[in-house]
């Protein structure tokens, strides 16, 4: 069992799966005002003090976890082709693929990767390479040490909405996936239940959606529409003869109806409402409670999946 931590500016986001994917317990811890920023920790003491909640609402000694990293300027992560060779080769020669691949350097990152696809006959690997800024989870591995936190994965958010997609989700289309956070948008497009293209893009937190007017609801639609269109036509330019036939959503901004007919509106397009919960159960105990926070729990849920047997 691991737990899954998501940290977003405004909380931190806990879930426990269990390995036939029951979701026993999920909390929301608020994040004081001025703790985190997009530019990253601002104040590591005062993050420590909300992480030492974890391991007592959890009634678990010294956790296990995976966190999720996010953003453009920490991670990367990208699909491409290498010779046939046996994985050990392919992890000797990635370094001198890295730079040709990401922009950032090798020396710069911590890196890991995961064989999609393999052809003797046609000579190639395809490999899905993910990597995150060195320095940001140095920092965070020694903030959960002081919390009394194992980190046992790092995990990229992105992976892990696909991976939750994909425990939910059977489907032959080209679909994308996308989560609305309070800084970051995930992406997470896949063809015919394969990884494709996997990113994010950076979002500026300009609203309060519980007190927002329709109006500013709107113009907050039309910047994340906006940006989910960019993101597809760039796929477009990677598989030109593919086109995205279902887009998933969730975040945040989905308590709104509002937010979702106007997306819908500027992409001309159906969108649908992610379910995080349609193969994934409920312990009847927090079924009650996880109504409100289904709009927010999928990348957290998707983070502790990596302690099932099916999600390495």
């Amino acid at each position: 069992m691991i737990l899954g931590i998501e940290i977003e500016p405004s909380s931190v986001r806990v879930a426990q799966v269990e390995k036939k994917y029951e979701l026993v317990q999920w909390e929301i811890f608020e994040i004081p005002e001025g703790v985190l920023s997009n530019e990253g920790i601002i104040d590591s003491e005062a993050l420590v003090k909300v992480l030492m909640k974890i391991p007592t609402k959890f009634n678990l000694k010294s956790p296990k976890a995976t966190l999720g990293i996010s953003g453009p300027t920490n991670t990367a992560v990208k699909i491409f082709q290498v010779p046939y060779v046996d994985r050990d080769e392919i992890a000797l020669n990635l370094p001198f693929e890295i730079d040709k691949q990401i922009p950032f350097s090798a020396k710069e990152i911590y890196y890991d990767f995961h064989i999609l696809n393999r052809s003797k006959e046609k000579g190639i690997s395809e490999i899905l390479l993910a990597v995150a800024n060195k320095q940001i989870i140095n920092e965070f591995v020694q903030i959960f040490d002081k919390a009394g936190i194992n980190l046992a994965i790092i995990d990229i958010c992105a992976l892990a909405l696909y991976n939750i997609y994909e425990i939910n989700y059977s489907n032959n289309e080209t679909v994308a996936v996308i989560n609305i956070g309070e800084n970051v948008i995930n992406f997470a497009i896949s063809i015919r239940n394969k990884p494709i293209y996997i990113r994010d893009s950076s979002l500026t937190l300009n609203i309060n959606i519980d007190k927002a007017t329709e109006e500013e609801i709107r113009s907050f639609s039309d910047e994340v529409s906006a940006e989910i269109y960019r993101q597809i036509e760039y796929f477009r330019t990677f598989i030109s003869n593919e086109s995205v036939q279902m887009i998933y959503l969730t975040g945040f901004p989905l308590v709104s109806p509002v937010f979702i007919s106007t997306v819908q509106e500027r992409l001309e397009q159906q969108v649908l409402i992610f379910d995080p919960f349609r193969k994934v159960k409920i312990n009847k105990k927090i079924s009650s409670k996880m109504h409100n926070y289904l709009n927010i729990a999928s990348i957290s849920i998707g983070l502790s999946l990596r302690g099932t047997e099916s999600v390495k």
